[in-house]
C-alpha cells in the first residue's frame, strides 16, 4: 500500500508554508527546530520528493511541494469542517455555513435568505463573501467558502464544479440623474465616457468589454476598477462615471432614486446568466444545503427584469 502521510507532518508542513520558515513555524507550533526539521525530512522521504528548498531567508517551495501544498491545505481544511461538524452536534447547535455572493444577490433578496433561514438554524454561523464570481473561485477551490453565487460566461473554468442555472437578468448603463450623456443614441457617443467597472479578468463585465468601448483610443480617461459597491455608488452618484448594472438593481431603493438608465444600454448589452457553483469533489454540509434551497426558492420568486420608466 502506498504511504500516506501522517496528519502530523501534513500539519507540520503547512504552518512551514504559512509562517514562512521553519523557525517561524516551530515558534508557533511551541516546538523545536530539529523537530519540525525531522517531520519534513519523514514526509519527504516517504513521498519521495523534495518538497522544500531551504535557506537563511526562508523555504522556497519546489514543484512536487506546489501541488502537494494545495491537497495539503484541502486535506486539513476538510478535518476542520468534520470535526466542526461533530462539536456542533455534541452542543446541539447548528454549525456554520460559507458562500459568496455577487453583489446585485446582496442588495436584493438577501436579507430574506438570511431571515427565512434563520427561522430553522438561528445559531448557525454565517460567513459572506462579496465579489465577483470568477473572484469568488480560488475561495471556492481551497474551501474556505461552501458554495457562490453569480454571473457564468462560458470563458469561465468551471469543469471541477457542480453548476445550477438560476435566471436571466437584463444589463443596462446607468449614471447620475441628469448625466451628460443620459440621452445619447449610439455607441460612439460613450467614446469618452468615464467607465467605472468590476475588477475581473473573466466572467460577465470581461465579455462586455467587446461591446462596451471602455477603453476606445480617444478616451482621455482610463476606467475606474472595483468591486466595492459602496464604492460604485458613491463615484457614480456624485460625477459623471458610468457604471454596468443589472437592471433588478435600480428597481431597489437607494439605486432608482439617484440613478438614471441610458436608453441605449439595452441594444449594446448581453443578458447576464446567473447560477449558483461548489465544488463537484467535495459534500457540502446540512446547513450548506439548506442555505443553497432558500437561495433557489427566493430567486423563483424575484423579478430580474424590471420594467424600468
Amino acid at each position: 500500500m502506498r504511504y500516506l502521510p501522517k496528519l502530523q507532518q501534513i500539519k507540520v508542513f503547512n504552518e512551514v508554508i504559512r509562517s514562512g520558515s521553519i523557525r517561524a513555524a516551530a515558534r508557533e507550533m511551541n516546538q523545536s527546530q530539529p523537530a519540525l526539521t525531522r517531520t519534513l525530512k519523514e514526509l519527504e522521504h516517504h513521498l519521495g520528493a523534495t518538497l522544500l528548498v531551504r535557506s537563511n531567508e526562508g523555504i522556497t517551495l519546489t514543484e512536487a511541494g506546489k501541488s502537494f501544498a494545495v491537497r495539503a491545505h484541502l486535506i486539513l481544511e476538510e478535518l476542520e469542517k468534520a470535526a466542526d461538524e461533530i462539536e456542533q452536534i455534541n452542543k446541539n447547535t447548528y454549525g456554520r455555513v460559507a458562500f459568496g455572493i455577487s453583489s446585485l444577490f446582496g442588495i436584493t433578496i438577501l436579507d430574506a435568505v438570511i431571515r427565512d433561514f434563520k427561522k430553522t438554524r438561528p445559531k448557525t454561523l454565517i460567513n459572506i463573501k462579496e465579489a465577483q464570481l470568477s473572484t469568488l473561485l480560488p475561495s471556492l477551490r481551497d474551501g474556505r467558502l461552501d458554495f457562490a453565487l453569480g454571473t457564468l460566461t462560458e470563458d469561465m473554468p468551471l469543469g471541477d464544479f457542480i453548476i445550477t442555472p438560476l435566471f436571466d437578468a437584463p444589463f443596462c448603463i446607468a449614471g447620475r440623474k441628469n448625466h451628460p450623456l443620459m440621452h445619447c443614441s449610439s455607441p460612439e457617443e460613450l467614446a469618452d465616457a468615464k467607465w467605472l467597472i468590476p475588477e475581473t479578468d473573466m466572467g460577465y463585465y470581461h465579455y462586455i468589454r467587446q461591446f462596451i468601448p471602455f477603453n476606445h483610443p480617444n478616451n482621455p480617461s482610463a476606467p475606474v476598477l472595483t468591486d466595492s459597491m459602496v464604492c460604485i455608488m458613491k463615484l457614480v452618484t456624485n460625477s459623471d462615471y458610468l457604471t454596468i448594472l443589472a437592471q433588478a438593481r435600480l428597481s431597489e431603493l437607494n439605486f432608482g432614486d439617484v440613478l438614471s438608465v441610458l436608453p441605449i444600454g439595452h441594444a449594446l448589452l448581453p443578458v447576464g446568466h446567473y447560477g449558483l457553483i461548489y465544488p463537484r469533489k467535495r459534500p457540502l454540509t446540512q446547513a450548506a444545503l439548506e442555505m443553497i434551497e432558500q437561495f433557489k426558492w427566493h430567486c423563483q420568486q424575484y423579478n430580474w427584469a424590471p420594467v424600468l420608466l
